[in-house]
Formats: C-alpha cells, sequence, structure tokens
C-alpha cells in the first residue's frame, strides 16, 4: 500500500514532462535501459538526463549492469501515468513558474552533479584528493589558517596546511551523522561522501589560492570570499542531499548549521598577516 506522502513525491516527480518520457520508457523497458538508450531516446543533454533520473529518487534504481529501471514504487507510477496522464499533468508540477523554480533548485543544490560522477567510478576520489592537495599545500606556502567560513594567519606552515584538512573532514562528517538515520547502510556511503565532499572544497581552495592578491583590497577581498563560500555551501549540501539521500533545502539548512557552529565553537586565534 503507497503512503499519501508517497504518492505525493510520485505527483511532484511526474509533473516534468521529462520524468514522465522516463517513466514511460522504463516501464515499456522492465529490463531497463542504459544511460546512452535514454539519452538518445529523450535527446537530452548528459547534464539534464542525470538531473531529472536524479529527481525521480526511489522511482528508478541502477542495476548491476548499470542499466536504469523501475522500482516497485517506479511500476506504481507507471501505472498510475497510463491510466491517467491528465491528473498527473494538472497535479504535477507543470507551470511557467513551478518549471522555474525546479531548474533554479537544480543550479543552486546540483545533486545530479554526483550522481553523474558516481558513475565514473574513481574520477571523484581522484579529483578530491587533487582539490585536497592544493588547498593544503597552498595554506601552508601563503600562510594562510582555514576554519571553513573564517581565516587566520600564522608562520607555522603545517598548522596551515592542516586547517584545510580538519575544515573538510569535521564539516564533513558532522553534517553526514547530523541527517537521520545513522543506519550501517547509511555509513557505507560516508567514505564517497569524503571524496564528495573533498571535490567541494574546490572553491575554498580557489579562495586561499588568490587571497595574497585580494589582501591588498579589503572590499574586493570579502566579495570574493562571500561568494566562494556560498558556493562551497551549496556544492557541500549538494553532496550531503545525495549521499543521505535527504531533500536539498533540509541539507543545506544542516551544512549551514554545521558551518556557523564551527565558526563560534572553535577559538578564532588570529594572528596579523605576514
Amino acid at each position: 500500500m503507497i503512503s499519501e506522502s508517497d504518492l505525493f513525491r510520485i505527483y511532484q516527480a511526474l509533473g516534468n514532462p521529462h520524468r514522465r518520457k522516463i517513466i514511460m520508457l522504463l516501464g515499456e523497458n522492465p529490463d531497463g535501459l542504459a544511460f546512452s538508450e535514454l539519452k538518445r531516446e529523450l535527446n537530452l543533454s548528459v547534464g539534464t538526463l542525470y538531473y531529472n533520473l536524479d529527481q525521480l529518487g526511489d522511482l528508478v534504481h541502477q542495476k548491476s549492469d548499470k542499466k536504469y529501471a523501475l522500482t516497485e514504487k517506479g511500476f506504481i507510477a507507471y501505472k498510475m501515468l497510463k491510466s491517467d496522464i491528465e491528473k498527473i499533468k494538472n497535479e504535477g508540477v507543470t507551470s511557467g513558474l513551478s518549471g522555474l523554480a525546479d531548474t533554479l533548485r537544480g543550479v543552486l543544490f546540483p545533486r545530479w552533479f554526483f550522481t553523474f560522477l558516481e558513475s565514473k567510478k574513481n574520477l571523484t576520489p581522484i579529483a578530491a584528493f587533487i582539490v585536497l592537495l592544493v588547498g593544503a599545500l597552498t595554506c601552508g606556502y601563503n600562510g594562510i589558517v582555514l576554519n571553513v567560513t573564517w581565516i587566520a594567519y600564522s608562520s607555522i606552515p603545517v598548522l596551515c596546511s592542516l586547517s584545510f584538512i580538519w575544515s573538510w573532514l569535521v564539516i564533513a562528517i558532522i553534517s553526514f551523522l547530523a541527517i537521520p538515520p545513522n543506519t550501517s547502510e547509511k555509513l557505507k556511503r560516508l567514505p564517497r561522501y569524503l571524496a564528495e565532499v573533498g571535490l567541494a572544497m574546490f572553491p575554498l581552495a580557489i579562495f586561499v589560492v588568490i587571497e595574497p592578491v585580494l589582501r591588498v583590497t579589503v572590499v574586493a577581498r570579502v566579495v570574493v570570499q562571500v561568494i566562494l563560500w556560498l558556493l562551497a555551501l551549496m556544492l557541500i549540501s549538494s553532496a550531503l542531499s545525495h549521499a543521505t539521500r535527504c531533500r536539498g533545502e533540509t541539507a543545506f539548512l544542516v551544512t549551514a548549521l554545521v558551518m556557523f557552529v564551527m565558526t563560534i565553537a572553535i577559538p578564532q586565534l588570529l594572528v596579523p598577516p605576514p
């Protein structure tokens, strides 16, 4: 028996014409379709297709042979779609305003990006390692102590380098554990989430690279810092949403709260810039 909340999510998901087509295609091909087959049938870009597959949530899943197929709930959605497509269109998210909101959500919370990376096997860990290495080494070279939402300065290179790694680990682990439930199945996704957050730290790595140039102009430094910090916040919350399967808005609030708590809880031992 399907719950009212599940029914609501189905109507929401199927309000989008691309997702209706995906459900219909997979319903007509119960053995599943490869990503390339879906892309060819739907004539969508890679990013758009990954985004819509991600938005379908637990209506679709990827089999061991990498083909996409409907879940049990997905088949219920398929039957609903076939029996009363007009009702689905009317009750789903079909208005121009809602369509714009859907697009903005995809831009501000690019969970689809991490879904795309998940299919690329070792790409995420390698990219995360590069980002963390560049960030740590640059912090050490420029004498910057990073703690996610603020920076300080130190003449101890090791301390500076470790601050970038510290920021990555603390925000990743605390935000992950803050989303219930902490089941063994969820904890299996923690290593991949750590890699995704490592990759999402790249705006902060960019900031510590260019920060010495920005020291001469306070206004420019603050503007650039805020922009890059917000970009990091959106990417990390998207990674959290992808890893824990929670709503993007929930992931954003949890990530922002973790960053805020880190800001006020950890002593800000500022020293003059070199």
